[in-house]
């Protein structure tokens, strides 16, 4: 009998499986606020969404310290908060999102989340959209670094016992290929995400998605042996 090697998926959230830009655009508006700084525009917000809430939280606070501090702090509470209510917003997972990941699933490949969402709203969103089942490990910033550091891409892989030559990362940020490079894995951007493909081309993803129909066939030539 020949042993087949452990393959793993790892898809970010935000941007790639779950369009979440309407709810973390409210959140960040109303953290500011609460903490006495002006709400940057929802266009900034959007833009600037995978990038971290500690980096963020400095951007919007023009780089005071204390301010930041608080304003990520703020965000997090206030997203937690929204996301444990019964009445808890259910931002809408992009089309074709649940397909691919019960395809790949069923494919034999391993299936991952990395996200800098707070583990909270990631709970929240997968119970309730009933993703749980599919998915073999998920990792937030509760538990290790966030991206683009390789922190999280790291231990999915020793989570589930993968070797980095056998996963690839989806996802729609420089910060998602950012992680995938630092970690030393194949990236493979989403055109309908927070950046746009060219950019995520140029930062080096093996393949633009269109469609998440087209992931299946992407993987067989990428993920090898």
């Amino acid at each position: 009998m020949v042993d087949v090697e452990l393959k793993l998926v790892i898809f970010d959230f935000d941007g790639t499986l779950c369009d979440s830009a309407t709810t973390i655009i409210r959140q960040m508006r109303r953290a500011c606020t609460d903490i006495g700084v002006p709400a940057p525009a929802a266009e900034m917000v959007r833009a600037n969404i995978g990038l971290g809430v500690e980096h963020v939280s400095h951007l919007y606070t023009n780089n005071d310290a204390e301010k930041s501090v608080q304003l990520a702090a703020r965000y997090r509470s206030l997203s937690a908060e929204e996301y444990l209510y019964g009445d808890a917003p259910l931002d809408p997972l992009y089309d074709g999102a649940r397909e691919v990941l019960e395809t790949l699933s069923e494919a034999g490949y391993l299936i991952g989340i990395t996200t800098n969402k707070g583990r909270a709203g990631l709970s929240s969103l997968l119970a309730r959209h009933n993703l749980i089942s599919v998915l073999d490990v998920t990792v937030t910033p509760n538990e290790v670094a966030p991206k683009p550091a390789p922190d999280m891409a790291f231990e999915a892989m020793r989570l589930v016992g993968v070797k980095k030559e056998n996963c690839i990362f989806v996802g729609d940020t420089l910060t998602d290929s950012g992680c995938a490079r630092n970690a030393g894995i194949g990236f493979i951007g989403v055109s309908w995400g927070y950046n746009k493909p060219h950019i995520l081309r140029e930062d080096g993803a093996e393949a633009i998605l269109t469609d998440f129909s087209e992931l299946p066939d992407i993987l067989t030539t990428i993920l090898t042996g």
